[in-house]
C-alpha cells in the first residue's frame, strides 16, 4: 500500500466535516474507491464512516446509519464506531415492549387475524414481511429489505429486530411471534412480557438441536436447490423455538449488534430461531427457559400441534 494512498485516508478521517466541506468529502470518498481496486477493511472503514458524518450533518439519519453499520462490518472490534453507531440509534422510548407478527404477503390473512387480537388486548406490534413482494395492508405493517420467502426467515427477522433498535429505540424488549399463533390470554401476556422486560432476558420454549430435523426446510423454500439441502450448522445449545420467544432490551442489542458486525452467520443458516440462539451463545447469553407457549398467553392451531 504506498504511501500516497495512506496520507489521502488519513486526511480524509481527520478533517472535520461541516457545510463547506461536505460535498467534496464526499468526492474524495468516491475517487480513493476509484483509484484502488482493493481496499482493505482497515482502511475502508474510514470512507464509510466519513459518509456516515457527512449525511448526519445534513440530517440524513438513515444514511449516517447505514454507512456507520458498513463501516462497524468493516472493523468489528473498534469500539469507537460501535459507540458512534449506539449514539446514532440512540433514543428515549414511550413503549416497553413490542410483538413482531413475523409473516408475508401469502399469509396475511392469518397475520391481520393475530394483529386483531393484539389490538384487542392494547399490547404493541408490528407485522413484518418482506420486500419483494406487495406490502401486507394493515397501518401497522412494514416490509423489511430482504426476500418474502421461508429460506430469508433469519434475515427477515433480525431486520425486524434491527427496525425496533434503530427506529423505536435501545429500551424497548421484542417478542417474536410467529402467524399461525392465537392470543387466548392476553392478561397472561401482559404480566409475562412485563416480568421478562424486568429481567432483561432472553427467553422461550427450548429445542434440542442435537435430534432436530436438518431438513424441516424441504419444500417450504423458493430455491429449489434448498429443497435438497441438508442443513450443515453445528448445535451449540439449547435454543428458544420460533413460534414465539422474547428479547430483553439488553439481549436485543446484542443480537442487532453482533448481526451488524459478523453478517457472515447467515450464510447456511435457513432456521431464524436457531440463528437467535446461536448469537445468544456467543454473546454468553443464557436460555430462560420456559414451559410452553401458553406461558405468553400464545397456543397453536390444532393442526400445527399435530405436525410440531
Amino acid at each position: 500500500m504506498s504511501l500516497d494512498f495512506n496520507q489521502r485516508i488519513s486526511t480524509l478521517l481527520q478533517i472535520p466535516v461541516n457545510v463547506i466541506n461536505a460535498q467534496s468529502l464526499l468526492k474524495e470518498c468516491r475517487q480513493i474507491e476509484l483509484d484502488n481496486a482493493y481496499i482493505p477493511s482497515g482502511f475502508l472503514w474510514a470512507i464509510e464512516y466519513k459518509r456516515s458524518q457527512i449525511s448526519k450533518l445534513y440530517g440524513d439519519m438513515p444514511a449516517a446509519i447505514h454507512h456507520a453499520r458498513n463501516a462497524l462490518a468493516q472493523v468489528p472490534y473498534n469500539g469507537d464506531i460501535l459507540a458512534e453507531y449506539k449514539n446514532l440509534v440512540s433514543k428515549p422510548s414511550p413503549l416497553r415492549n413490542i410483538a413482531l407478527i413475523i409473516s408475508c404477503k401469502k399469509y396475511e390473512d392469518k397475520a391481520l387475524q393475530l394483529a386483531r387480537q393484539y389490538d384487542e388486548a392494547a399490547i404493541d406490534y408490528l407485522v413484518i414481511s418482506g420486500s419483494d413482494t406487495p406490502p401486507i395492508d394493515h397501518p401497522r405493517a412494514i416490509q423489511v429489505a430482504c426476500p418474502d420467502n421461508y429460506e430469508s426467515l433469519p434475515r427477515k427477522t433480525i431486520a425486524a429486530c434491527t427496525w425496533v433498535y434503530e427506529n423505536l429505540g435501545n429500551s424497548v424488549g421484542v417478542l417474536k411471534v410467529d402467524d399461525d399463533q392465537h392470543l387466548f390470554d392476553p392478561a397472561r401476556a401482559k404480566v409475562i412480557l412485563e416480568q421478562l422486560r424486568q429481567l432483561d432476558v432472553y427467553a422461550g420454549v427450548p429445542v434440542s438441536g442435537v435430534t432436530h430435523d436438518r431438513n424441516w426446510h424441504w419444500n417450504k423454500c423458493q430455491d429449489p436447490v434448498l429443497n435438497r439441502k441438508t442443513y450443515g450448522r453445528p448445535f451449540l445449545r439449547q435454543w428458544a423455538k420460533g413460534g414465539a420467544y422474547y428479547l430483553g432490551p439488553g439481549p436485543l442489542e446484542k443480537l442487532v449488534i453482533s448481526m451488524i458486525r459478523f453478517p457472515g452467520m447467515f450464510e447456511g443458516e435457513y432456521y431464524e430461531d436457531k440463528l437467535v440462539g446461536d448469537m445468544m451463545v456467543l454473546e454468553q447469553v443464557e436460555l430462560k427457559m420456559l414451559a410452553e407457549y401458553e406461558d405468553f398467553g400464545l397456543s397453536l392451531t390444532e393442526q400445527h400441534r399435530f405436525n410440531s
